[in-house]
Formats: structure tokens, C-alpha cells, sequence
């Protein structure tokens, strides 16, 4: 847990950023002396240590202890079954350059919700994204320098492939999450994620449909390793 990074990235006020700085330095006493006694020796309020706590997204400040104190390495075998070391590189890039560009994350039915989840995470990263299903909301952004995510289960979502073919005869970037990578959408794209999960019975013999969750799975282990890599460069260049 970097405790810069999370002040920087939830934008926390002086007294927050305190009460972090302090439980950090103390962690491996925090159990013991509690939140009353942190409050006191950091010179702030419970309330305050309560506030911080949730605003990074966490429960309370026993979840904060607990998290500190146990610190969970991401599964080095559950990346590489989802995702492979040349989508990693590919979409680091990606990130990297459309950093302070505009990001359009397109989808319909189900999978909006998906591209809702994605846009918030970029955001609370710093990313200008936008999640949106209508097709007129690109071609008049079509002349930007825009980053474009295409959710589709099928890789057949008819409204994506029109999408996906004015990116690729415009030459914008997109990054395609699909259940079928042979899909007609997950071949128009520049990088294609595939949880090679999609089959058309799932909805009439009542099949898990492992798609979703597969795909936010394997956007949270791109993200992740994509902040590590633009961190790791800022504070390159700044040192």
C-alpha cells in the first residue's frame, strides 16, 4: 500500500492525509492501541480516522488495520490464465499514451454495466473516461485524440462492429473485451481481451454466464498493472 499514491489518488485533505501518514508508520502496533489512541497521538478526531477510512474504500478503520497489517500479493497464476504478457505490454502502452486524452468505454445491453464500472475505475485514477452506447456520441468525437474500450459478449453486438469499423478507418485505438476472440469485433480491434467464454445456449440451459465477471477480472489486472507501470515512470522522472 503506498501511502502517497492514496492520498494523491483520493485527493485527501491535510488532516486525512495525517491520520494516514501516522497509522502507517504505526502499523504493527495499530491492534493494540486503537483507534481512540491513534486519534490522540496524531492529534485528530475518530471521526476523521473514520472519514479517511471509507473515502479510499474501505468499510471502517478495523478493515483499514486489518488491510495494513495484511497485505495480499496479487495471484501471479491467476494473471497469467486470464490475461498474457503481451496484452499486459499492449495495454500499458495504450494507457500510457491516451493518459490525458479522452476515453470512451461502448457497450450495450448487459455489458453497459460493465462499461460503467470500467469508465468509474479510469476516473478515480485521473483518466478522462466516458461510458456511453450511442453511436452519434463517437462520430461527432470522431476527430479527437480518443482511447475507445468495446464490451461485447458475443464480439457480434451489431451497434460495436459499426463502431469498431469507424474507429479502425479513422485509426483510433481500441481496446476490445469479448467473450470470442474470433468475433468480428475482437478482429477490428487493435487489442482484443477474450475470456473465450461466450456460447449462444448459456441463456437457455441455464449455463453460468462466466463472461462478465471473467472481464472485470482481467480489467482489474490490466489496470493494475498498468498503474504500477505509470507510477513507476513518474517517480523516475522525478527523482
Amino acid at each position: 500500500m503506498n501511502i502517497e499514491t492514496l492520498i494523491e489518488k483520493y485527493q485527501l485533505n491535510e488532516a486525512e492525509a495525517q491520520a494516514l501518514r501516522f497509522m502507517e508508520q504505526n502499523k504493527s502496533h495499530l491492534k493494540k492501541i486503537g483507534i481512540r489512541e491513534v486519534a490522540k497521538q496524531a492529534f485528530i478526531s475518530t471521526a476523521t480516522i473514520v472519514n479517511m477510512s471509507k473515502k479510499i474504500g474501505f468499510s471502517g478503520y478495523s478493515e483499514l488495520v486489518f488491510s495494513m497489517q495484511n497485505p495480499i500479493a496479487p495471484s501471479v497464476s491467476l494473471t497469467n490464465e486470464l490475461i498474457s504478457d503481451e496484452q499486459v505490454t499492449a495495454f500499458n502502452t495504450l494507457l500510457q499514451t491516451y493518459r490525458d486524452h479522452r476515453i470512451m468505454v461502448l457497450a450495450s445491453g448487459f455489458s453497459q454495466n460493465i462499461a460503467n464500472y470500467i469508465s468509474e475505475a479510469l476516473n478515480l485514477y485521473g483518466f478522462r473516461a466516458t461510458a456511453n452506447s450511442h453511436l452519434e456520441f463517437l462520430r461527432e468525437a470522431m476527430e479527437d485524440n480518443i482511447l475507445i474500450f468495446l464490451i461485447s459478449n458475443s464480439g457480434e453486438t451489431q451497434r460495436l462492429i459499426e463502431l469498431a469499423q469507424l474507429a479502425q478507418e479513422h485509426q483510433i485505438a481500441t481496446i476490445a473485451f469479448v467473450g470470442v476472440e474470433q468475433s468480428t469485433i475482437g478482429s477490428l480491434a487493435q487489442l482484443t481481451i477474450s475470456s473465450q467464454t461466450y456460447s449462444p445456449k448459456a441463456f437457455h440451459e441455464f449455463e453460468p454466464n462466466l463472461f462478465f465477471g471473467t472481464a472485470l477480472n482481467q480489467f482489474e489486472l490490466l489496470l493494475s498493472g498498468a498503474l504500477k507501470s505509470i507510477y513507476q515512470r513518474t517517480n523516475e522522472a522525478t527523482d
